[in-house]
């Protein structure tokens, strides 16, 4: 779950006792909700809170799940009760509540939606007016915190696109190695030097194109 936070911008958590047996979420994002104004059937909220409490038998059993700000959506009853089943998990003592949390923030931006399994028929009969392509209505990943790219990676052409010249190197200041139709082929180093074990850092160190 804290690798899960630190990966994204959406969600934040906290938990009760130790080791966790409760869990409040927290989903920064655009959802929808059952409008009180005569202006609009529904509207847009931007913050979803969850309430994972884990049962005494967890992982055997799952967690129960309490959505505790208001959603209208076919698969989340008025109460906000949840069951796995009823958004396509099914539970086994596997999965983890990384993967709990991602579907639970599909369900609030309207990525995941059932409506065979509806058991809000007010908001089935609603989505089914909707078009599809108006969901959904947050197109960000939980996981949304990208990765930063290497800066000892470049950008290769071939000679046959026409262009003169040495390609362009999309690094920044750093060594830069051009590798052409030309470039003689080096004679392929051990992956484990003898007399020394292998490190993190030789992997990181060492990439390889080829048939293998």
């Amino acid at each position: 779950m804290q690798v899960l936070q630190a990966e994204s911008t959406i969600l934040d958590f906290t938990s009760e006792n130790d080791p966790p047996d409760r869990y409040l979420l927290r989903f920064r994002g655009k959802g929808l909700n059952h409008s009180t104004s005569g202006d609009t059937y529904v509207e847009t909220i931007g913050l979803h809170r969850c309430e994972i409490p884990l049962p005494f038998s967890f992982p055997r059993r799952p967690p129960d799940i309490r959505w505790r700000t208001p959603i209208y959506h076919p698969n989340v009853l008025f109460s906000g009760m949840i069951k796995l089943s009823d958004v396509g998990l099914s539970w086994d003592e596997a999965l983890r509540l990384d993967v709990v949390c991602e579907r639970l923030w599909d369900v609030a931006r309207l990525a995941y939606h059932d409506m065979d399994g509806a058991c809000n028929y007010a908001a089935r009969n609603w989505f089914k007016e909707l078009s599809d392509q108006m969901l959904p209505v947050d197109n960000r990943l939980l996981r949304d915190k990208t990765v930063p790219s290497r800066s000892n990676v470049i950008r290769y052409e071939r000679r046959e696109s026409g262009k003169l010249g040495w390609p362009a190197a999309t690094v920044g200041n750093t060594d830069v190695i051009y590798i052409d139709e030309n470039t003689p082929t080096p004679e392929m180093p051990s992956l484990q030097p003898q007399g020394r074990r292998r490190t993190t850092a030789d992997e990181e160190d060492l990439f390889y194109i080829g048939d293998d």
